[in-house]
């Protein structure tokens, strides 16, 4: 009886585990760095390009035949979102920065 208690919680507790791409859309333009640290924990990567702070997370599924990922960015401006989705951030021009769209 213990066992299957102990089952239906460790359940439960998964199930209500949130991805990474679920937790992104509690963010907006304009959300603080504060609360992205909220929202997604601590980055998996953190850098600095010119004005602009660029935040990774990496979301990785298991199957058994490959690791499924994506990696999401969000990209800081004075200290609030000013761009977040999945795939990776790159420079456009001097002043700008844009997420490109991973590959299907």
């Amino acid at each position: 009886m213990k066992r299957i208690m102990g089952a239906a919680v460790l359940a439960v507790v998964l199930a209500g585990c949130h991805t990474t791409g679920q937790k992104i859309t509690k963010l907006d333009p304009g959300s603080t760095r504060e609360q992205v640290v909220a929202a997604l924990g601590r980055p998996d990567a953190m850098r600095t390009v010119g004005e602009f702070e660029v935040y990774t997370y990496l979301a990785r599924k298991r199957t058994r035949l490959s690791v499924v990922h994506t990696d999401y960015t969000v990209i800081l401006k004075d200290g609030q979102v000013v761009q977040y989705g999945p795939g990776l951030a790159r420079r456009e021009g001097v002043h700008s920065m844009v997420i490109e769209q991973p590959e299907s």
